[in-house]
């Protein structure tokens, strides 16, 4: 009787799990596709996940490759800032991302691993990011390093760029100009600003609610 009912039991968790974990899976995927819902273990490839009306592609576990050929005119028009900070993501990379641009389609996407770009647009970044221009995305956490800016509205770890922004950053800037409203943490550059800190200020120019300073503040 007694093992009877584990069996039973067994079956129903089985069922439940299934019905729980309704999503497909396969090893490769061109994208954008918007067929079916589908989780991608291995490799996805194409314009990217969220250029189509309707993306359908939840998950990509591996090797994710964006290949825009609109991308510098992406890069020319296109100001994340202007729209805000995205409240929620719709799908989640993990693993390694290449791409030629992540433009504003992309502003739902969660990245966790290493994203090497020439822009990118996102809810999160997770992990190690190398960006030719910028790196925009709600939420930071790890080594970030843009030729131009970082802009974020909640950031932890170490972020390296000519300007780094965040409106709330624990961790460590280094740029020319670096600004937060609430910082703690060290900020390493030519002109420092912040409302609210705990930690220091290093650089030509530095400033926060209690004084401003050269060379050092606090």
């Amino acid at each position: 009787m007694k093992k009877r009912f584990l069996i039973f039991l067994f079956l129903v968790s089985l069922s439940v799990f299934s019905q729980n974990d309704s999503i497909s899976s396969t090893v490769f995927s061109l994208t954008p596709r918007s067929n079916k819902d589908i989780r991608v273990n291995g490799i996805a490839i194409g314009l990217g996940i969220n250029m189509g009306d309707e993306n359908t592609l939840s998950q990509i576990n591996g090797l994710n490759i964006e290949i825009n050929p609109l991308s510098i005119f992406i890069l020319m028009f296109d100001d994340p800032s202007r729209r805000g900070f995205s409240e929620s993501s719709t799908a989640t990379i993990n693993g390694i991302s290449l791409s030629s641009g992540h433009s504003n389609q992309n502003e739902d996407i969660v990245y966790n691993g290493l994203q090497l770009s020439l822009f990118s647009t996102s809810h999160s970044c997770n992990g190690i990011s190398l960006n030719g221009f910028y790196n925009y995305a709600t939420n930071m956490n790890g080594i970030h390093g843009s030729f131009l800016l970082n802009y974020s509205k909640k950031s932890n770890g170490l972020f390296v760029s000519f300007s780094n922004y965040s409106e709330i950053n624990n961790g460590l800037q280094i740029g020319v100009f670096n600004k937060t409203e609430n910082f703690y943490g060290v900020q390493l550059g030519v002109i420092n600003k912040t409302k609210k800190q705990k930690g220091l200020q290093i650089g030509l120019w530095n400033i926060n609610s209690k004084r401003s300073m050269p060379f050092l503040n606090w």
